[in-house]
């Protein structure tokens, strides 16, 4: 692991800090892979009953790193796809409850990952968004999978097609987190919901949580390589070179439709 995805251990808790707060803790190609590592820590790790995922400095995941997004549309889709692929089966194989811990922005990429968890908390004031379409991309890491399943297939195209970001209020009520504390509470509450569940029976909490995860559809796989396949077409548009040009540059892009 390294100093930009950390691996850390608190009794029965196991934590991945994603900590690169000059990104907003933006991740690239090898950080996701860190992420991964984490996961395969836990699943491997006797002592560890519970994996939290959370950021630091205030933010939780703005997403897949911008900077790193023409190195990864050169890539195969075959790659694209078993890189983010294995970061959400992985969370959501592993047989021990997961916690999305959130404050600040969770966005694009950095949403799914949340989602991806089995419980979602929140500070008051943090916020959400499905962002692909301002940067002139197609959805990836299963969320086209893992935002429905949350929050209905209406909800989930309203906040894909829009991109609009909404505040944990919102959050809350359309079922995408579980838990909202007001921020000067937010890290007690949290520690305190992450002991309960913590020292729930990890085994029986393991197999519950694999039932009722098989017991909907078995649609993960073929979402992604649906994704996959469509940013490999969306990446050689004009509208994905200037929403990429335009976010480096900090100004609203201009899409053409082409």
């Amino acid at each position: 692991m390294g100093e930009a995805v950390r691996y850390e251990t608190k009794g029965p808790v196991a934590s991945i800090i994603i900590d690169r707060p000059e990104t907003k803790n933006a991740l690239g190609p090898e950080e996701w892979r860190q992420v991964r590592l984490g996961v395969i820590k836990a699943t491997e790790d006797d002592a560890c009953r519970l994996l939290v995922i959370t950021g630091s400095h205030g933010n939780f995941c703005s997403g897949g790193d911008i900077r790193t997004m023409n190195e990864r549309l050169a890539e195969p889709p075959v790659i694209r796809r078993n890189r983010l692929a294995r970061n959400a089966r992985a969370i959501r194989a592993l047989p021990k409850p997961t916690v999305s811990v959130i404050d600040g922005h969770a966005t694009g990429a950095g949403l799914a990952l949340a989602l991806a968890c089995d419980v979602r908390i929140s500070s008051s004031l943090s916020r959400f968004g499905a962002s692909f379409h301002k940067v002139g991309q197609t959805a990836d890491f299963g969320i086209t999978y893992l935002l429905p399943d949350a929050v209905g297939i209406s909800k989930a195209l309203e906040l894909l097609l829009f991109s609009d970001v909404i505040d944990a209020a919102e959050a809350l009520r359309i079922g995408l987190v579980h838990r909202v504390f007001p921020s000067e509470e937010f890290a007690g509450e949290a520690d305190e919901l992450i002991e309960k569940l913590a020292a729930l029976p990890t085994l029986a909490v393991g197999l519950t949580k694999q039932a009722v995860y098989r017991s909907q559809r078995m649609g993960l796989t073929a979402a992604m390589e649906y994704e996959a396949a469509s940013q490999a077409i969306i990446g050689k548009t004009d509208d994905a070179a200037e929403g990429i040009k335009a976010f480096l540059e900090k100004r609203p892009p201009k899409f053409q439709g082409r």
